[in-house]
């Protein structure tokens, strides 16, 4: 059946019912976007959410006319700019797409219809918060008390794919270094 992979991640280890399985099949719909393609920018209200079933993203913000990401997806990932989606409110930063990529999305509206008549996706919501807010403290821990060195290390680990899907500048940036300091920790660890 299509849309298995999205199914998976939101039910864990306990499979959806048929019904609901049905009822999400019609509602998600899939799309292609090129490389570059920017899907959310500040001010438009995120109407939809994303599962990324190929390709990758990033949150991005501009400082100072700099792009600083502050996010990455992968595939497998459930993508949403949280604030956004579920308050209805306008958006603060942007989401691009490092590669072409095919989406799963899924519109509010129909997140709301499907919450109401299946009261169990209730605790689906809750789990991707929940994943969201982790994901959230471990950056902030990262970088509170982990050298540049560090943090890069922890992010070749957990995300090894991004390094071949975004750029050298999107990384330092990031990781909140330069291009330069970035070159000199990959020098070193690669050493290691």
């Amino acid at each position: 059946m299509e849309n298995e992979e999205l199914f998976k991640l939101l039910a864990g280890k306990y499979p959806l019912r048929a019904e609901l399985k049905e009822r999400l099949c019609e509602m998600i719909k899939r799309e292609y976007y090129p490389k570059s393609q920017v899907i959310l920018k500040p001010g438009q209200i995120s109407n939809r959410a994303w599962f990324i079933e190929k390709g990758a993203a990033m949150g991005v913000i501009y400082r100072e006319e700099k792009k600083v990401p502050f996010w990455f997806w992968n595939e497998g990932q459930l993508m949403i700019s949280l604030n956004s989606f579920f308050n209805q409110l306008p958006c603060e930063s942007y989401i691009e797409l490092l590669e072409p990529s095919v989406l799963l999305s899924i519109s509010f509206e129909n997140t709301a219809e499907i919450l109401k008549v299946f009261p169990e996706t209730n605790e689906y919501v809750r789990k991707i918060m929940h994943e969201y807010q982790k994901m959230s403290e471990k950056r902030i821990l990262e970088f509170a008390a982990y050298s540049p060195e560090e943090h890069y290390l922890h992010l070749m680990k957990d995300s090894p794919a991004l390094f071949r899907k975004a750029s050298v500048e999107s990384i330092a940036a990031y990781l909140g270094i330069s291009r330069k300091t970035l070159n000199r920790i990959r020098n070193r660890t690669r050493r290691l």
